[in-house]
């Protein structure tokens, strides 16, 4: 049945002061699911229908070969995936599953892409959103290029503090198996790295991490107050 974009959708940065008309055009032809958790939403080699945004749960985009897998990215409530792959009409490269119970909007890719041609706001919408993703890419590759584990992890915690607006206590949003994936790492070398930062007052407790010194874990990570503090 459709969906009440106008409504549904205020907190989602990619249709910030869009025309109602248009949330009206896109809603008409899109779907709520509830998911289950590890459902598979897209594979890599997909050509995409629809265009995916979480109202609930997180998402994990991941890539395979024959030999091994890796996390690309983790998304929250309010991301869309995959945009480049709708806008483009090309097929997927990478595939996205659930980590957990969750609810989905599915836009329809045909329509999406033809109210790209009338509302000039969701047109800028999209490119900011492009742009924001592909700002998060190279800062995740400049981690993995020149930050040891240990600085990764730090970098991290701090973007997840930022996140949550605390500097002293973070909330791991997912398995420390998936963090290690993400963060590009084994999983014995994120515990390492765990038991490293201790030295400057890291301590973890299952999925809740405290943080004594900020300051201190900032130093340990080698920030870069521009590079790295950018929300964009």
């Amino acid at each position: 049945m459709p969906i009440d974009l106008a409504s549904d959708v205020r907190d989602v940065r990619l249709f910030h002061g869009v025309e109602r008309d248009t949330l009206l055009r896109l809603g008409a032809k899109s779907e709520r699911e509830e998911t289950f958790a590890e459902a598979m939403i897209v594979a890599e080699g997909d050509l995409l229908d629809h265009l995916h945004i979480i109202r609930q749960g997180r998402i994990e985009l991941f890539a395979c070969s024959p030999r091994s897998r890796t996390t690309i990215a983790l998304l929250k409530p309010g991301d869309c995936f995959i945009l480049a792959a709708v806008v483009h009409r090309a097929v997927a490269l990478m595939s996205a599953r659930t980590l957990g119970q969750s609810t989905l909007l599915h836009v329809h890719a045909g329509v999406f892409r033809s109210a790209l041609q009338s509302d000039r706001r969701l047109l800028l919408n999209v490119s900011m959103e492009l742009g924001s993703g592909f700002r998060g890419m190279v800062r995740n590759l400049r981690d993995q290029k020149l930050r040891s584990a240990d600085q990764r992890l730090a970098a991290y915690l701090l973007r997840l503090s930022l996140e949550q607006d605390n500097e002293y206590e973070v909330v791991l949003p997912v398995r420390k198996q998936l963090i290690a994936s993400y963060l590009g790492i084994r999983s014995e070398s994120l515990s390492r790295a765990f038991h490293d930062l201790r030295a400057i007052g890291v301590s973890v407790k299952a999925e809740r991490v405290r943080i004594s010194d900020p300051a201190a874990l900032a130093q340990s990570a080698n920030v870069d107050q521009i590079i790295d503090n950018s929300t964009t």
